[in-house]
């Protein structure tokens, strides 16, 4: 973004706060263009519409209609191919053994996906955008607005609900702490018939309160090593697939190498294509993505 001429936001969920973080408190160079409707919604006493961002061009509209002008405007010769399949090269480089990251889950879901028209209904805080092209709007249905916590598995319960006979496939890809919190709306996907691929991005831990200790360790000269406490989800480790067919899903795994991703995706997805709910529990390595780590790397600032 630092880069950027121009930054356009399309309804962004707190573009004041994402300014904030690329550009501190400097004025930002790039010229902002903000296509919104969320300042119906504002008001003096309660202030959850986040910080103001600044803007040079501001467009009162929802961001529908904003992107069909531009498009106009663009021209032919877009190319919106909704394929998710990786070129021969990128399937060569796929880990075949190891430990799994974020990023290697990603690509092995894209080679399992193939050609099938996917909508991502819900992401991790390590997600790593450059993973994973969108292309078409309901590629990814979006964020969960003032931080759900817990929201992963309802709101992609709602979302594969809207998407039934779509031909689209219904992915969530939850945190382990998020599909704890929420394990119990697959029954209602189960109930209703409603078909739905769930991957658990398992850290085993609340990874994000992990962090949040560790910032308030070093600002306090406390231990940073005990940062996990209170957070960690071993000895026992949870049975997350166990979880989900106590709901009437289809559990898989876990999967803890990366050689049995693809084979197991891949089984999980003939599942929800005969109309099941599959559940994939991978055991991944704690971490964040590009942009969360930059983020994280940022000074705490200690407040009076």
């Amino acid at each position: 973004m630092r880069a950027a001429d121009v930054i356009l936001s399309l309804d962004w969920v707190d573009l004041g706060g994402t300014l904030k973080a690329a550009f501190g408190n400097a004025a930002p160079d790039a010229t902002i263009i903000h296509a919104s409707l969320d300042h119906t919604l504002h008001n003096g006493w309660s202030m959850d519409y986040q910080a103001l961002p600044p803007v040079d061009l501001f467009l009162a509209a929802a961001p529908d209609p904003v992107v069909s002008a531009l498009l106009d405007e663009l021209g032919p010769g877009l190319s919106l191919a909704p394929s998710l399949e990786l070129p021969p090269d990128e399937i060569a480089l796929l880990p075949t053994d190891g430990a799994i990251d974020i990023d290697a889950l990603a690509r092995a879901l894209r080679q399992a996906v193939g050609a099938r028209p996917v909508s991502l209904t819900h992401l991790p805080l390590s997600w790593n955008g450059a993973a994973w092209p969108f292309r078409h709007p309901l590629d990814f249905l979006g964020s969960d607005g003032g931080g759900g916590i817990g929201g992963g598995p309802g709101i992609s319960v709602g979302a594969a609900l809207a998407l039934r006979g779509s031909g689209r496939l219904p992915v969530a890809i939850c945190g382990d702490g998020d599909f704890l919190m929420g394990a119990t709306a697959l029954w209602t996907a189960t109930h209703y018939r409603i078909p739905l691929l769930v991957v658990v991005a398992n850290n085993q831990s609340f990874f994000n309160d992990e962090q949040h200790q560790e910032r308030v360790a070093r600002m306090r000269g406390r231990p940073v090593a005990n940062k996990w406490i209170g957070q960690r989800m071993i000895d026992p480790t949870i049975d997350l697939a166990m979880i989900a067919r106590a709901q009437g899903a289809a559990g898989f795994g876990p999967v803890t190498h990366c050689g049995d991703l693809v084979r197991t995706f891949d089984a999980a997805i003939a599942a929800v294509e005969n109309g099941a709910v599959a559940v994939v529990d991978v055991h991944v390595a704690p971490g964040d993505g590009p942009a969360m780590a930059a983020s994280s790397a940022r000074p705490a600032v200690r407040k009076a």
